[in-house]
């Protein structure tokens, strides 16, 4: 079977609705609102803080946007590292207690950001907080669902994504509320606490499972990392989603860590880059509601492939943003929109193709161009900026949504799987 008779039969596929069984409905599993909830919360603490707080950190410490960043970057490769471990615990069936753990070390490291004196410190609990990301956002919480609920994984984890889509939402307001009525120490520990007694308990129940979970832990075969690690390197489809997702989290990493100056690049007011920008994280939201509609049609790898072709055509509409407000708007919808779509296709796209089994492993091993794109994509549109400005920039970002795309479809053809 070719390329297209696999995406002619992919498309026919799945039209049951958004059901966790026949006679289940995910809305009304308050196990999944528990798990969406948390997350929401660990989001809004573990990575919207540090964007809504660091104005006001360079304003109180003295130090510059550049050295605070640095904060930032060296959490996301922490987090990029530990995931390979998270992995292990969650195939080793202790997702939940590193879920509820994460959250917990999270909300009480938030609260040493409070008595920071100098910069090494400011890095340390950034390095740290890089950890506890890695044990209870996306990929692991997407891990321990895809464990519990094998192939009827997908509805828990749009639901999951829906609700967490807000995190920046209300992270951003909260945040400078608190700040200017209070200081922001206060909304620094307004989010630990809210980590600590909210989604850590939320996340101890969201991922308990009386039956599902005992069984798995007592019967799965979890392989050496090392057993994994070779199986995936021979497998040309491992390879094909790991370039296609990094390929995607690059891109993302590289508009997002520049969206302003790349804005302005394009002739676009102050005021309508900050609005574009704000507006990139409900689009995300936006693009989660277009998949819960389209996943009863289709598969998650036909809706990845659109996704990539997202990003693509969203660097046609920022090539022309400062000309007309329309090409402003479809830059958003689209970019926010597509990585809404992938980061929900993502992990159950990977389950499909590489099989469930050691799945925490399997998918953070996936996960590391990913997460090395994301941290690493500011300082790569830096230096292209450097060497030819931002045009450059918009074409190696349309470039990238090429390569994914290909690599997706070249992971379905060499695929084992068959949809349907």
């Amino acid at each position: 079977m070719n390329l297209f008779q696999k995406l002619k039969k992919d498309l026919l596929i799945n039209r049951q609705g958004f059901y966790l069984t026949e006679n289940h409905s995910v809305l009304k599993d308050s196990k999944v609102w528990a798990l969406g909830i948390a997350e929401t919360l660990s989001w809004a603490s573990l990575f919207y803080l540090f964007p809504a707080l660091i104005l006001r950190w360079e304003t109180y410490f003295g130090w510059t946007l550049d050295e605070l960043s640095f904060g930032l970057t060296g959490a996301l490769i922490v987090a990029a590292i530990g995931s390979l471990v998270a992995g292990r615990i969650i195939d080793q069936g202790a997702g939940r207690i590193l879920l509820t753990l994460s959250a917990l070390s999270g909300g009480v490291l938030i609260t040493f950001l409070l008595v920071v004196t100098s910069l090494w410190q400011f890095y340390l609990v950034w390095l740290l907080l890089g950890a506890a990301r890695a044990g209870c956002l996306y990929e692991p919480l997407f891990a321990v669902v895809t464990r519990i609920y094998q192939q009827d994984a997908r509805r828990p984890i749009i639901m999951i994504t829906l609700m967490a889509g807000f995190a920046g939402t209300i992270c951003f307001p909260i945040s400078t509320i608190l700040s200017e009525i209070v200081n922001w120490q206060t909304a620094a520990l307004f989010f630990a606490l809210l980590n600590c007694c909210v989604a850590a308990p939320l996340f101890w129940y969201g991922a308990s499972s009386k039956q599902i979970e005992k069984d798995q832990s007592e019967n799965s075969n979890t392989a050496d990392f090392i057993s994994i690690a070779k199986m995936l390197i021979g497998n040309p489809v491992f390879w094909f989603l790991a370039v296609g997702f990094g390929s995607f989290y690059l891109n993302h990493g590289m508009i997002i860590g520049h969206i302003l100056p790349l804005l302005e690049s394009r002739d676009v007011t102050p005021t309508y880059a900050v609005i574009a920008s704000s507006l990139i994280g409900a689009a995300q939201v936006n693009g989660r509601v277009v998949l819960l509609f389209a996943e009863r049609y289709t598969s998650m790898t036909v809706i990845g492939m659109c996704a990539f072709i997202g990003i693509s055509l969203s660097m046609i509409g920022l090539l022309y943003a400062g000309i007309s407000s329309w090409a402003l708007l479809l830059f958003v919808l689209i970019q926010g929109g597509s990585w809404g779509m992938l980061s929900v296709a993502k992990p159950i796209v990977t389950a499909d193709h590489l099989g469930r089994e050691n799945f925490g492993t399997i998918s953070s091993l996936v996960s590391i161009f990913q997460n090395f794109g994301l941290a690493f994509g500011p300082s790569v549109t830096g230096i292209i900026w450097l060497l030819a400005g931002y045009d450059l920039v918009m074409l190696v970002a349309f470039v990238l949504g090429i390569i994914g795309f290909l690599s997706l479809g070249s992971a379905l053809r060499f695929s084992k799987f068959v949809p349907g």
